[in-house]
């Protein structure tokens, strides 16, 4: 089976339906961001139209786990990814697509997506304040690389990296890793990590593309970083392209996070690390406007 992780926009894009109406084995997996991310505003209104796909091909769509609940995880096969998808939460997503479409909309209704649009809010409003947080220092880290090195890390042609570059990554991402799964109050974040078995966990690799994010800063000679409301946009699609390494890919039609995803993909697979197999996507690149 073929399972590509989809934003919000690329819900809404006709592309989409193309692709699962070509195989019943194309299917379709939604994270818990992407959900947030539409219900951030007229929650009922954008559900309504992204969710569209969902409503007309159910049995093709699938809900992961939430993200906070799989910082421990380990996936190191097809079988492991396919074990983030979430039966009860798949179950909901589809009777609530289903309840999207009927008019005039029930009362309950209105009600459960009010309280979806004030949790997205208040996540997003945690999220912004991690964002403000992690910027200044991960600026100053990548001050360690170098252009060359910076050419080589966001390659997705590189074939070899040198040694003492491998050593300042991994030495990064180990210590962001640890840092973010303190943060989140997991059980194994004080304890060592292996660079084998940490480069099949999320929180590794959310912090490689927070990395590669931030190298595109410097590779571009950007004097500030983007401001906020975006940068917490960027995080967001961040997030969707990390959990998108452990399945044939991302559909989107950010440029942005379309190259930080098949970067990600990229030097996982030079380091050895399980990536699904890549499935390219025919949505045309190009950052439309988010909702807003």
């Amino acid at each position: 089976m073929t399972l590509l992780i989809a934003d919000s926009n690329a819900l809404r894009h006709p592309g989409l339906e193309q692709f699962l109406a070509a195989s019943h084995d194309h299917a379709l997996c939604l994270s818990d961001w992407t959900l947030t991310e539409m219900r951030k505003k007229d929650a009922l209104g954008t559900s309504r139209d992204s969710l569209k796909i969902v409503f007309k091909y159910p049995r093709q769509c699938f809900a992961l786990r939430r993200t906070d609940l799989l910082l421990e995880d380990q996936i190191g096969d097809k079988e492991g990814a396919e074990g983030l998808i979430d039966a009860r939460a798949t179950l909901e997503l589809r009777q609530l697509s289903e309840a999207l479409w009927q008019f005039p909309p029930p009362l309950w209704l209105i009600s459960e997506m009010e309280g979806f649009e004030r949790d997205a809010n208040e996540l997003i409003a945690r999220l912004r304040a991690d964002v403000e947080a992690w910027e200044d220092e991960m600026v100053g880290a990548v001050a360690v690389f170098n252009q060359a090195e910076i050419s080589f890390l966001r390659s997705p042609k590189t074939e070899t990296i040198p040694h003492d570059t491998m050593r300042k990554v991994f030495d990064l991402l180990l210590h962001t890793t640890r840092d973010f799964m303190i943060r989140n109050q997991q059980r194994g974040g004080t304890e060592p990590i292996k660079v084998s078995l940490a480069m099949r966990m999320f929180a590794f690799r959310y912090s490689l593309c927070i990395l590669l994010y931030t190298l595109g800063w410097v590779r571009t000679g950007s004097q500030s970083s983007p401001q906020i409301e975006k940068r917490v946009n960027d995080v967001i699609d961040l997030q969707i392209a990390t959990v998108g390494t452990f399945f044939n890919g991302v559909l989107s039609r950010d440029a942005k996070l379309q190259e930080v995803s098949q970067a990600a993909r990229h030097l996982l697979r030079l380091w050895g690390a399980y990536v699904g197999e890549d499935w390219s996507p025919s949505l045309p690149t190009g950052r439309s406007a988010r909702d807003k």
